[in-house]
């Protein structure tokens, strides 16, 4: 399990994010964020063992309101919520 720590960023420890549990395929992570970017999630799918590939789709349910279910897009981010769940594949495209 990995645990993704919050940027200082200057917020005051009321503002700090509080920690959530998220699956990447199955695996529980940690996040101590309020978002996590493609490449985060790409990186923890690799840490649990997952396949390399030139490119990845991440597919995403259980999000916040605004985002509860969609896609993850490099470059991207998106909000996390407790419970959150990450469906990341190799697309073996280059």
């Amino acid at each position: 399990m990995m645990k993704i720590e919050a940027d200082g960023g200057g917020k005051g420890a009321k503002d700090k994010p509080k920690t959530v549990a998220i699956l990447v395929n199955q695996d529980e992570h940690q996040m101590a964020k309020d978002k996590i970017s493609y490449e985060e999630v790409v990186a923890l799918y690799l840490q649990d063992g997952g396949a390399p590939s030139n490119q990845y789709l991440i597919k995403y349910s259980r999000g916040h309101s605004s985002n509860v279910s969609g896609t993850l897009a490099p470059g991207n981010k998106v909000m996390v919520q407790d419970g959150m769940r990450f469906r990341v594949s190799g697309t073996g495209e280059s």
